[in-house]
């Protein structure tokens, strides 16, 4: 609060009351007013104040000393005394231009009428301004004026009452209490109806005076230190004459403070290290806070709907229109900035506004979901494209994550991406192969498949070209797959019949045994394969996934010697596949895999596919 100063004399004897009698006098008089400066720091978290973090009010607070001076004053005088009404008052001109406020209060009012005792001294706590978010409220300047008057045609109790029906703003502190808050828009709904009524002028023979002041600047803020000051005005009784404070009747009454308050929050409650909490709420939970005004009191949903801003928002718009949610996100921003709410309550209406549309769940998806349903980075890119840029900014999100709410800020977004794309370059080798593997299946012509084949298998016993195949799929004939047809040749009419010896091999053991492109290129082209799955890692006993072996499921063709299909697994080293196996599709529990995790590495396989399966 930006407040011009102007000096005075060292003590103001303001004569507020002057009570005849044996030539005795009682006045009230008010020192000088002295100054106390308290720091406050940024908000945990938060490396500076920007003038967005607190809510400010002023507050004026008569603090008594002693005994009651005046009451004990009292039982000294005699029934002589008999002069007409006397009073003094202290009355404050507070205003913010910026936002068009203005208002007087009184700070106290004496007054004393003829007879023996018969006076009143009201001092009240006063809220001096309503809520002012604490950019706008640094530039609130307040004066102060004493208005004193002995035998006089000036009525200060009467200008008291006006100054009071002038204005009456409350202004309640803590969750689920009503606030009275004042920003830019709120001049539509928090106003004084009412201006102080103007002083008539003395009699020429009235005993008057006044004095008007300014006071220093109650609140400053630069960097990472905030000051709010404390401006005391010590208040005496003086008897007996009264100007020499040093006398043995000068005595303190106490002191009329005025000082600044700061808060974080209006809507939501505050943790132990005085952060905003703005978890476990809803929008229509956080939408039913009550605001007070001079007209009366009003919900937040309710004076959002109600404003007169150009930019009001549909709080109902159409969920699943990003760009209409997103836009009406703006909209709300500007009116609850405009209406004077900070950082923290703001962020917290625009999340809860924003918790009802799926594109926000999905810009704030956890890193552990990311990685557990094995996303791809182009999946995760996707999900960050739509980052509501044209309403919240790098700073919304931290303020957000800082009252505990789940959001994905700047560097969580790089860190998920880092680990999506170093997943996804644990899968690159096995993506590499199945394309490769799955263009040979796709191959209708069986010498061009030997040739794809050649190069793409290999063992350490037999070198390129070979593969070891093993068969856990059950007895559907493998055996006679690998057997090359005869050539076409005569048949002499006295042949024996019967089988050649040899033709048909042996089971193919457990182990398996080591085949020729050209034997693989037979099995694959006599399975009469239709359908193919993507391939998949191959999960192991433990649920997480082997880096170099991965499981493609094949539906066959009627008339295929192995009836439906089932799967296809493969193993590989340095881009070479070194076995293949054929097997179930529970194999390794990988049905119940496909269920619990739906994609992998770039890998959804449809139900409806394995179905065919059984």
């Amino acid at each position: 609060m930006s407040i011009r100063y102007i000096s005075s004399v060292k003590l103001l004897l303001i004569a507020g009351t002057l009570l005849s009698g044996c030539s005795t006098t009682r006045q009230i008089v008010v020192d000088h007013p002295s100054t106390q400066a308290n720091q406050f720091q940024p908000l945990q978290g938060f490396q500076s104040i920007d003038g967005d973090d607190y809510y400010v009010r002023l507050i004026s607070e008569f603090d008594f000393k002693g005994d009651n001076v005046l009451k004990n004053g009292c039982a000294n005088m005699t029934p002589s005394y008999e002069k007409g009404d006397l009073s003094a008052a202290l009355i404050y001109n507070v205003r913010n231009e910026a936002l068009k406020f203005s208002r007087e209060a009184t700070g106290f009012l004496y007054q004393a009428t003829t007879g023996k005792c018969n006076f009143t001294f009201d001092t009240k706590k006063l809220y001096l301004t309503p809520w002012i978010r604490l950019d706008s409220g640094k530039e609130t300047m307040v004066d102060y004026n004493f208005y004193t008057n002995a035998n006089s045609d000036v009525d200060v109790s009467s200008l008291v009452g006006d100054v009071s029906a002038a204005s009456n703003l409350l202004a309640l502190t803590g969750v689920g209490m009503g606030v009275a808050i004042i920003g830019q828009a709120a001049g539509q709904w928090v106003k004084s109806s009412q201006q102080a009524a103007p002083a008539p002028a003395p009699h020429q023979s009235a005993k008057h005076s006044s004095e008007s002041h300014s006071l220093p600047a109650a609140t400053t803020y630069s960097g990472k230190t905030g000051t709010l000051n404390q401006t005391t005005f010590k208040v005496f009784d003086v008897a007996e004459g009264g100007f020499n404070l040093l006398g043995s009747d000068t005595k303190q009454l106490g002191e009329l403070k005025i000082y600044p308050e700061i808060v974080p929050s209006l809507l939501l409650k505050t943790t132990a290290d005085g952060v905003p909490d703005a978890r476990d709420m809803s929008f229509e939970e956080i939408g039913y806070s009550p605001i007070k005004s001079a007209a009366g009191e009003i919900n937040l949903q309710q004076l959002i709907e109600q404003s007169k801003h150009p930019a009001k928002p549909n709080l109902k718009p159409d969920w699943n229109n990003y760009q209409e949610v997103e836009g009406n996100c703006r909209k709300l921003k500007l009116v609850m900035k405009d209406l004077g709410f900070n950082k923290f309550d703001r962020n917290a209406v625009i999340y809860y506004f924003l918790a009802k549309n799926g594109d926000w769940h999905n810009y704030n998806i956890t890193r552990q979901r990311t990685l557990s349903e094995e996303m791809r980075p182009k999946v995760i890119e996707s999900y960050r494209s739509k980052n509501f840029g044209n309403c919240l900014a790098a700073d919304d999100y931290v303020v957000m994550k800082s009252m505990g709410l789940p959001v994905n800020t700047q560097s969580d977004w790089d860190q998920m991406g880092e680990a999506s794309h170093k997943k996804e370059q644990l899968f690159t080798p096995l993506k590499s192969i199945e394309r490769q593997l799955v263009a040979v299946l796709n191959n209708p012509n069986k010498a061009e498949m030997e040739h794809q084949l050649f190069p793409l298998i290999s063992t350490a016993k037999n070198g390129e070209g070979s593969v070891l195949l093993q068969n856990h799929l059950g007895d559907f004939g493998l055996e006679l797959l690998l057997i090359p047809p005869a050539p076409a040749a005569p048949v002499p009419a006295d042949a024996p019949v019967g089988p050649v010896a040899g033709s048909v091999p042996a089971a193919i053991p457990g182990e398996g045994i080591v085949v020729s492109a050209r034997q693989l290129a037979q099995v694959f082209s006599g399975l009469l394969i239709n359908e193919l799955s993507c391939a998949r890692p191959v999960p192991d006993s433990f649920g997480k996934s082997t880096g170099n072996a991965g499981i493609l499921l094949f539906i066959t063709k009627e008339g295929s010697p192995r009836a439906k299909g089932g799967a296809m697994e493969f193993e590989f080293s340095g881009g070479k596949i070194t076995r293949i196996a054929f097997q179930l599709s529970t194999y390794r529990d990988f049905e119940q895999d496909l269920l619990d995790r739906p994609e992998i590495g770039g890998c959804r396989i449809d139900p409806s596919f394995l179905a065919k399966l059984h």
